[in-house]
């Protein structure tokens, strides 16, 4: 949005007439707004206007402006987390409505002179500071700036009801759809915590250690891990972690491209309409590689790929899908309606772009999603929809729900196959080494000890190192006629089929009894250790398995 429209929006502001009473001489020039996100496909936020002792009220979405002004800025692309964030949209929606004497241009029947309200109110007193300090910031009047707490909380919910139910009515839902819609609240920003800025990240900053060559390389796996984290692939599929593309040849890809290209170059392209180099700058900003990490501009980016109809699917999937932990991580134990409500958004429309055209022989869809979008759906969507605690995301979430079944269908059916082989054997399976963790889904990706040891009892290890670690342990028992020396009870973590390149994979048990499979055919066995133990911590702040969430907005 140009400051020009801005300018010429303050400057009619300023021009309009203003009086205690409203133009019919009955009512107090008095406003009373309040700002709401609306999860409705494609979702917004919404400034409610309310004049109290008339009732009239009026619904503005945000952002306001030219067409060419907000050509790509419609939408979930004004997300404000903070009052001041979302203040400067507010104060220009305010003047719009004024000015344009609540659009009555696009309704039939003789004008009313525009005129400007004597006095403004809200029902959060850090948004009414905030929206106040903005009006003066844009050059208003001293006299209409003032913007006054009052808590119509109650009331003017009761009024939005009403329109957000002719709203819905309107789009001509099924009856057990519009059902399950509850009306949104109003935001309340004075309560709301701010985000940890570096929850999203694989590798905070308080995890990078050693020369600043190696911190380097630790922020290129991170971007690296992003890749493979949000690909979309096939979810009846045995090889999803194992993509196409080789993780270390990616890691040397994207340090060739960072090394050789700055953030500057990049984000010109990325403004231009350049997708891929709009998910390249928002990942360089996300993890702070070679410039300093910016969580609100990496997110901006982020939306600039996602919402670019020119580019193409996968890797408007990609953006979708890396956006939605930015809106739930870091919240600790609650997190308020709308960022979930945001989050399930993004991951439907990860499905759904790659998923809607694609189809079998005969004609059944092929679903395709991410690691990243098929977490957020087995541990947080369906942890709130399970016992129907909030069944509205049900509605928003078709695709992703779906994939997310399927997923489970066909990992049900490999895992069965995949226990009648492998516990005639466990461990030809699983690196003998105690504590090593390491599972195969064949055996060719294990070593197994070439001492006098009978064949049936001979340890199996992922490396040289856990052999010769294990050694102590095993060599009492490096004989003929000796009994197995595997000291380590479990057995496999059964994570699917095997994949005709082979794989290892190390099962990652997390605080809330939950575990995931982290699984390879191209990274050492050190390296997937690694990377699973920052898994383990990643998720432990995020919390996204124990997500609750607070439906009301409002404080």
């Amino acid at each position: 949005m140009t400051t020009d429209w801005h300018a010429e929006c303050v400057r009619k502001y300023n021009a309009l007439p203003r009086k205690r009473l409203a133009p019919s001489g009955l009512v107090p020039n008095v406003w009373h707004f309040d700002l709401r996100y609306i999860p409705l496909s494609p979702p917004s936020h919404m400034l409610f206007i309310l004049q109290k002792e008339s009732q009239f009220v009026h619904q503005q979405s945000l952002p306001v402006g030219t067409k060419k002004s907000i050509k790509n800025a419609f939408g979930l692309s004004y997300f404000p987390e903070t009052a001041k964030e979302a203040a400067l949209e507010v104060c220009l929606g305010l003047m719009h409505s004024f000015n344009t004497t609540f659009n009555q241009e696009m309704t039939p029947g003789p004008m009313m002179d525009p005129y400007a309200p004597w006095k403004f109110t809200t029902d959060d007193r850090a948004f009414a500071q905030a929206v106040q300090k903005q009006f003066k910031s844009l050059g208003v009047k001293e006299d209409r700036c003032k913007v006054e707490f009052v808590d119509m909380t109650q009331e003017a919910h009761e009024r939005f009801d009403g329109l957000y139910k002719t709203l819905v009515a309107v789009l001509g839902l099924p009856d057990i759809v519009r059902a399950a819609l509850v009306t949104p609240s109003a935001i309340g920003f004075s309560g709301l915590p701010p985000a940890d800025p570096e929850a999203w990240l694989m590798y905070p900053s308080g995890s990078l250690h050693g020369t600043p060559e190696e911190v380097e390389f630790q922020k290129i796996t991170g971007y690296s891990q992003e890749f493979m984290n949000n690909e979309p692939l096939p979810v009846n599929s045995g090889n999803r972690l194992n993509s196409s593309s080789n993780f270390m040849d990616i890691l040397e890809r994207i340090k060739t491209v960072t090394t050789s290209t700055s953030l500057e170059q990049v984000r010109r392209r990325a403004d231009a309409g350049d997708s891929q180099h709009a998910i390249d700058a928002a990942l360089r900003l996300k993890y702070g590689l070679k410039c300093t990490a910016d969580r609100v501009l990496s997110r901006s980016y982020l939306i600039k790929a996602a919402l670019n109809e020119k580019a193409n699917a996968q890797t408007r999937s990609m953006a979708h899908s890396m956006l939605i932990f930015w809106y739930t991580a870091g919240r600790e134990d609650t997190v308020r309606a709308r960022f979930v409500f945001a989050a399930a958004y993004h991951a439907n429309e990860a499905v759904r772009l790659v998923s809607e055209k694609a189809t079998e022989s005969n004609g059944a869809p092929v679903y395709c999603a991410s690691a990243n979008a098929l977490l957020f759906a087995m541990n947080t969507i369906e942890s709130l929809t399970k016992d129907m605690t909030v069944p509205e995301l049900l509605v928003h979430s078709k695709w992703v729900i779906q994939a997310s079944d399927e997923r489970k269908a066909y990992m049900h059916l490999e895992r069965l196959a995949a226990e009648k082989k492998m516990m005639k054997k466990p461990n030809r399976y699983r690196c003998a080494k105690f504590g090593c963790g390491i599972e195969a889904d064949t055996g060719k990706m294990l070593s197994r000890c070439s001492g006098k040891c009978d064949a049936d009892k001979k340890p199996y290890y992922c490396s040289k190192r856990c052999q010769k670690e294990d050694w102590k342990n095993h060599k009492p028992f490096c004989r003929q006629g000796a009994p197995c020396s595997v000291i380590d009870p479990a057995t496999p973590t059964f994570g699917g089929g095997g994949t005709p390149q082979g794989s290892i994979r190390v099962p990652i048990h997390h605080a809330d009894g939950t575990t995931s499979i982290l699984s390879t055919s191209t990274m050492d066995p050190e390296m997937l250790k690694e990377m699973g133990a920052a898994m383990k911590d990643a998720k432990a702040r995020v919390g996204l398995s124990t997500l609750k969430m607070d439906l009301h907005e409002v404080d």
